[in-house]
């Protein structure tokens, strides 16, 4: 467990009210996090984004030490420090940082880690238009908090997990929007299997072995999934797509899957689908080191966060160690026939099917 007593004072440059901040607590695989904003504005928003995860809102400011706190407001957004090695990020923002220090920058607005205080992540909300775009908002929420949580090693994956019915195996889709990971997901869930998320993950440590933490609450999927038939006649629960997110809508899958979610599971076969045009579908074994690079390669922040880059990278070994990996070449045949998709991906981990 990480502990730290964070001092009552305000986020210097960030807000300038003597007023207190507007504090929230939560809790996620026996970590506690704090939000403290300057306004309400910043508040709404990180309660908001927290809704959406599956993280425990604790009432009444029941955490007195939360594990790390996230300082948010508005104001002018300070400049990045000087003499730190700076990259910029896949998703167009510049990250600065020397292993200790840790500034991140996009759209007008900022993360911030100092060294001397590893466990107090602030936030600028920027004021122009960019800044404000729901879009970016969003981003910056997402960034921010996952920040924060490498603090406590909790790492972000972009994948979908669930739990095969029959032997209770942990399994991971993983791959970039577009690779199917939401199709497929879905498609086990509607063959029995029990979900934790579709596209959003936690993975940390629990004794010897790596575990998979369920993040995002909703699903979501593309039209072309949607009219496959994929949902078995649920079409209706779809909500209209969301302005930054338009290619995709959404539902929640305890409504058409109730009693199926799993919070958590060890993972034991991780899946890199790619979408292709091939008459079947076929999967490849990877060796060790192919999965590690596959993993290294949808966590960036394992090399962009030094600070918390060796743990990071610690995680994602000891995940490629423990769970198989399978290159799969997805094609129609996996779209629309809930059983076969959970029978082919089944078998590949018993070595049939490849």
């Amino acid at each position: 467990m990480y502990r730290v007593t964070i001092p009552e004072t305000p986020l210097a440059g960030v807000g300038r009210s003597e007023r207190p901040a507007h504090a929230s607590f939560y809790a996620v695989a026996g970590r506690f996090i704090c939000v403290r904003a300057d306004d309400a504005e910043a508040a709404r928003l990180f309660r908001s984004y927290f809704a959406g995860w599956h993280v425990s809102a604790l009432e009444g400011g029941a955490c007195a030490e939360p594990d790390v706190t996230i300082f948010a407001g508005s104001g002018a957004v300070p400049a990045a420090p000087r003499g730190l090695d700076e990259f910029e990020t896949a998703g167009g923002g510049v990250c600065h940082t020397d292993g200790q220090s840790y500034f991140f920058e996009s759209n007008g607005s900022a993360v911030r880690v100092a060294a001397e205080s590893p466990r107090r992540v602030e936030v600028w909300i920027g004021s122009s238009a960019a800044a404000r775009e729901r879009a970016a908002l969003a981003r910056l929420i997402f960034d921010a908090s996952m920040t924060a949580l490498r603090r406590c090693g909790l790492f972000e994956l972009h994948g979908a997990g669930l739990v095969e019915p029959v032997s209770g195996e942990g399994f991971l889709i993983v791959g970039p929007s577009g690779s199917g990971k939401s199709t497929l997901a879905t498609q086990l869930a509607n063959a029995g299997w029990r979900y934790l998320s579709d596209d959003s993950l936690l993975l940390y440590e629990s004794g010897a072995q790596v575990e998979a933490r369920a993040l995002r609450r909703q699903f979501a999927v593309a039209e072309p999934t949607i009219a496959a038939g994929v949902l078995g006649g649920f079409e209706d629960r779809l909500s209209e797509p969301a302005p930054f997110d338009p290619l995709k809508r959404r539902f929640e899958p305890q409504e058409i899957f109730p009693e199926r979610f799993a919070e958590s599971t060890v993972p034991r076969a991780i899946f890199f689908p790619t979408v292709t045009r091939e008459p079947s579908s076929s999967a490849r074994r990877l060796s060790q080191a192919e999965t590690m690079r596959q993993l290294l390669r949808m966590c960036p922040w394992a090399c962009y966060d030094k600070p918390s880059a060796t743990a990071h990278l610690g995680v994602l070994a000891g995940l490629a160690r423990q769970a198989a990996g399978y290159e799969l070449r997805a094609c129609t045949d996996l779209i629309g026939d809930a059983a076969h998709a959970s029978a082919f991906v089944y078998a590949c981990t018993r070595g049939e099917g490849q």
